[in-house]
């Protein structure tokens, strides 16, 4: 427990965001969660993190209730804080239509960081940067003062590297943690060198981690890492990571075996639930089917209501055609295919233990 905040004690560490020369306190806020949650809730985590400290704030289009939630929550403060939002619309029309619907749903005349979202194959990068395409469109909102720095995100450091070199962008976002080592191979350097503003999603894994702080304290500790943006769905959570976050940095070595526990039990093929497979033609809860063994039941176990849960998933899996449309989605490149049926199979025999 936190007990009582005292702004002397925890006051979270701030920098300077690559060439857009933005103050970001070093934790800031992704806001994939909240959609998940009351409308309330929502607003009363968003604002926790503004009373901390946290200044950086990231949602996007796709986030379904996201942006609309952020904008009540820091309408009255919005001088105050830095907001970011993403649209995965390659035409220059639909990027730009996005825009105005997430100017209007987070109350807001600007945008200060907008970006580019998942950029992972040449083939986008192609597109947006063709005649008419997302890219144009970037630049007329910026010259228009829509916007106000530019910024793209991927799944896939080595198609990144490659666009960051063609020096457009002031930030890039990737995935990065102590399972997902590669962007500190080459891409974080570079953006280092360029003074590109790096920000990392998924330091948790999502969710797959066996200690969150330690996974965390990994991300911010790195050399390369400007500011990290977990997700964040409950006060608790927003206060335990500005703990951690205002805290040593320092790994100890019971830390250390956690991270190695972690690497022998998920490896580098598991889900990290971004949900990018969805929506399946067969309505099958791909994240959850391959989840739900190694996580879900793990850490909530059998609560009222998931032996139905789990039965009715099974049932879906079980209806797979192996179209592939989920694989062609998956930024991490899963065997999605060939997951499916063997964790529906380890589920089904659960499940039968489970009811005797």
């Amino acid at each position: 427990m936190l007990g009582v905040y005292e702004s002397s004690k925890l006051v979270l560490r701030e920098t300077v965001l690559g060439r857009t020369r933005l103050k970001v306190k070093t934790l800031g806020f992704g806001g994939i969660p909240i959609q998940k949650t009351s409308e309330k809730e929502a607003i009363d985590v968003v604002r926790r993190c503004y009373e901390l400290g946290i200044n950086y704030y990231d949602t996007a289009r796709r986030y379904r209730a996201s942006e609309e939630r952020i904008g009540k929550a820091l309408e009255d403060v919005r001088d105050e804080i830095i907001l970011a939002t993403k649209s995965n619309r390659r035409t220059g029309r639909e990027m730009l239509e996005e825009l105005e619907t997430s100017l209007n749903n987070l109350r807001t005349d600007r945008i200060d960081v907008y970006q580019l979202h998942n950029v992972s194959t040449t083939d986008a990068w192609e597109r947006i940067k063709a005649p008419g395409g997302a890219l144009e469109a970037l630049y007329r909102a910026r010259d228009e003062g829509k916007i106000d720095h530019i910024g793209i995100t991927s799944h896939d450091p080595a198609v990144l590297a490659e666009i960051i070199r063609e020096d457009i962008f002031e930030t890039m976002m990737i995935p990065y943690n102590y399972l997902t080592p590669k962007p500190e191979e080459e891409l974080l350097p570079l953006c280092r060198e360029m003074n590109v503003g790096t920000i990392i999603m998924k330091p948790f894994g999502g969710g797959a981690f066996s200690n969150a702080n330690t996974a965390l304290k990994f991300v911010l500790s790195r050399e390369f890492v400007d500011i990290v943006i977990p997700g964040m769905m409950t006060v608790g959570e927003v206060e335990e990571n500005v703990r951690v976050a205002t805290g040593s940095h320092v790994i100890s070595e019971e830390e250390l075996e956690l991270i190695e526990g972690d690497k022998v039990e998920l490896g580098s093929k598991f889900c990290r639930a971004c949900n990018y497979c969805q929506p399946c033609p067969q309505e099958i809860p791909i994240t959850f089917v391959l989840r739900a063994e190694s996580q879900t039941l793990k850490r909530m176990g059998w609560r009222p209501g998931m032996e139905e849960r789990v039965a009715g998933a099974i049932e879906k899996a079980e209806s797979c055609t192996e179209c592939g449309e989920c694989e062609a989605r998956c930024p991490y490149h899963l065997p999605i295919r060939r997951l499916l049926p063997e964790m529906a199979s380890s589920l089904s025999r659960l499940l039968e233990m489970r009811r005797g």
